[in-house]
């Protein structure tokens, strides 16, 4: 018997024949291809949109073990293995392709990072010394960024990190009872960080890393505007803003503050107006970076309340987020440790909650909005606060805004129901109650309030008086609400009409004339220059509404001109609240002038379409200031474009 002989390879159509076992071979990139129809090649396309190569399989066995072909078991925490680990061997794991390309990306870009921070300081550098700008980098950081992570593999859903949990939940003294506060019973269960407030350490590190030490500002420049701060700033806000006597010390203590401080100083200088821009950016960017930090501390809540206090374009913004910080912090409840404890650190606690009580109120009052903090313990116990161990000097200020800042609260809840209607009769009763509360309150902080005050002399018993002026004319301007300009004023809203122009009134001549008032003007909040524009422009459309009626045109005039000039005149910054205000004012004073285009003289009876347009309008001052949102007299925005809702 013959035997069968093997197929030739080119003969092999039969179904029964089995071919030979395949080798192992390594995978292969993938080949270019040519587009029929295109007639071009891969070569021909833009390098962008090259194929990614195929990465290599994980590695999963060590160098050792891959060399013998044997198992090698790695436990979840890593190399080395048991094998090696038994035979005390180097274990070492060989890097895959994605782990070599995710390493250079990384590193490519950490590299661009770092020239593109020192180009920008050498061109800060260039800019000061003044030489010539240095060249722009050749590579642009975007698409430096764009290329690297072209590079980069798409992340695994199963890679995401989810919500952060605390391995060691943290023990509160109420978990031994019931649990009285829900979201500690879904902390219990799930122990997600989130869900409880944040630990309270200060971590110190013995060196500086901000703005100053990274040359965006000298430290000449920084000791000079935390210097004008101390002096010039503080005694304002109750000496609670910033209790560091040293540039240094509050660098080495807040960022944040020291950041907020030096803005603010900045803003009033009128030696700084170029580092404002600097200062002003880098506590933006502080706040962006912290609005998801789970760790602030109370340096960070005071840098909150000077912004709160004195930045009229991040005021309302910051104020209503300091709150919502110092909560987590448990400020608010400072209170009751300070008073019933004796604690100093509590004390000053409370002290800040005050401050952003104080802020919250008087935007709420400046935008006709609803206030955030309500009236808790701590605000309707202030004479508690104030008669303890832990109050000194200076508290009598800060509570004597606490008080009257609820007496507004007070009004707003009254007259804010309907902004629309005409306020009826009846509520003359209302008013009367509110301005016996006022008149108290004035009588008692006027007796309480010391009348020298290292720095800033009287302006605190001053400001006793300017701050009861401000409460009248809120209260009294409601009556002109909802009024019609074609019916005559209603006869028994007259007293209450003399009461808010005479208080106006005041209000600007204590800018002008009272010298603690003045000096103040530099240094005083920006709810004190938003409530004298609220009494200038009420005294400006009074006038030009009912004419001599109710104020003479020419008093309004000289005492609109007499504040331009007294702005003019303050050493301040060009973004400082009066500056800005004096082109409007000046428009205003240009509407009141007694002298027509035509050169006749406007007495003060005069006809009361004077001042208008053909459809009734009121020249200059309905196009003033375009973001107004207000009827005839009242629901003025206050904030002259610079503040508001704004953006970090």
């Amino acid at each position: 018997m013959s035997k069968r002989p093997w197929p030739s390879t080119e003969n092999n159509t039969s179904e029964d024949t089995h071919p030979p076992p395949p080798t192992r071979r390594a995978p292969a990139l993938p080949r270019p291809t040519t587009h029929s129809g295109l007639g071009a090649s891969s070569n021909d396309l833009d390098a962008d949109d090259q194929p990614i190569p195929l990465v290599s399989r994980k590695i999963k066995a060590c160098s050792k073990c891959r060399k013998h072909k044997i198992k090698c078991i790695i436990d979840d925490a890593g190399p080395p293995c048991r094998r090696c680990t038994e035979r005390n061997l180097d274990c070492v794991m060989g890097k895959s392709l994605q782990t070599i390309l995710d390493e250079k990306s990384q590193f490519s870009e950490s590299v661009v990072q770092d020239l593109e921070q020192m180009h920008d300081i050498l061109k800060q550098l260039a800019n000061k010394a003044g030489l010539p700008p240095i060249p722009p980098l050749k590579t642009p950081a975007q698409e430096s960024r764009t290329s690297a992570q072209k590079t980069q593999s798409v992340p695994s859903p199963y890679d995401q990190p989810g919500p952060s949990c605390d391995s060691s939940p943290k023990s509160m003294p109420e978990d031994a009872g019931l649990p009285h506060v829900p979201i500690r019973s879904l902390y219990t269960l799930t122990k997600l960080r989130a869900l409880r407030s944040p630990d309270d350490d200060d971590p110190q590190n013995g060196q500086f890393d901000d703005f100053i030490s990274r040359g965006s500002i000298s430290v000449a420049d920084a000791e000079n505007l935390f210097d004008f701060y101390r002096v010039r700033l503080e005694p304002y806000i109750y000496q609670t803003g910033c209790p560091y006597a040293s540039l240094d010390e509050v660098r080495a203590k807040s960022p944040a503050l020291t950041a907020a401080t030096l803005t603010v100083a900045a803003l009033h200088d009128s030696k700084s107006d170029t580092l404002y821009g600097v200062c002003s950016s880098e506590f933006r960017r502080l706040v962006q970076l912290s609005l998801f930090d789970r760790r602030i501390d109370r340096d960070y809540l005071r840098a909150m309340c000077v912004a709160s206090y004195w930045l009229s374009d991040l005021s309302w913004t910051i104020s209503g987020y300091a709150i919502r910080r110092a909560v987590e912090f448990d400020l608010h409840n400072s209170y009751h440790r300070a008073v019933e404890e004796h604690s100093q650190e509590d004390a000053d606690c409370t002290r800040l909650w005050y401050i952003l009580y104080i802020c919250d109120q008087q935007h709420a009052t400046l935008y006709g909005r609803p206030s955030l903090v309500q009236e808790d313990t701590s605000v309707q116990g202030w004479e508690v606060f104030l008669n303890s161990a832990v109050a000194n000097e200076e508290d009598n200020r800060l509570l004597s805004q606490v008080a009257v800042v609820s007496i507004l609260r007070a009004i707003r809840e009254l007259f804010n129901v309907d902004k629309r209607k005409p306020i009826p009769r009846v509520y003359l009763n209302h008013i009367f109650h509110f301005k016996q509360q006022l008149d108290q309150w004035f009588q008692h902080w006027t007796g309480k309030v010391k009348e020298q005050w290292p720095k800033i002399g009287s302006f605190p018993r001053k400001g006793v008086m300017l701050h009861h002026n401000f409460a009248q004319l809120y209260l009294y301007s409601h009556i002109f609400r909802g009024l019609s300009q074609d019916q005559p004023f209603p006869s028994y809203f007259l007293d209450c009409a003399s009461n808010a122009i005479q208080a106006a009134t005041t209000i600007v001549d204590l800018m002008i004339n009272d010298p603690d008032i003045a000096i103040g003007i530099v240094g005083m909040p920006s709810y004190v220059h938003s409530m004298t524009a609220f009494a200038s422009m009420f005294l400006t459309k009074v006038t030009i509404i009912y004419g001599g009626h109710l104020i003479e045109r020419e008093r309004v005039y000289t005492l609109i001109v007499s504040l331009v000039q007294q702005y003019r005149l303050q050493p301040a910054g060009k973004w400082h609240l009066p500056k800005l205000m004096i082109t409007g004012l000046e428009r205003m004073a240009e509407t009141l002038k007694p002298v027509t285009p035509g050169g006749m003289s406007l007495g003060p009876n005069m006809p009361r379409d004077q001042g208008r347009d053909m459809n009734g309008n009121i020249l200059g001052l309905d196009n003033m200031f375009t973001d107004l949102d207000c009827d005839v007299l009242f629901n003025y925005d206050m904030n002259f474009g610079l503040s508001g809702p704004s953006q970090l």
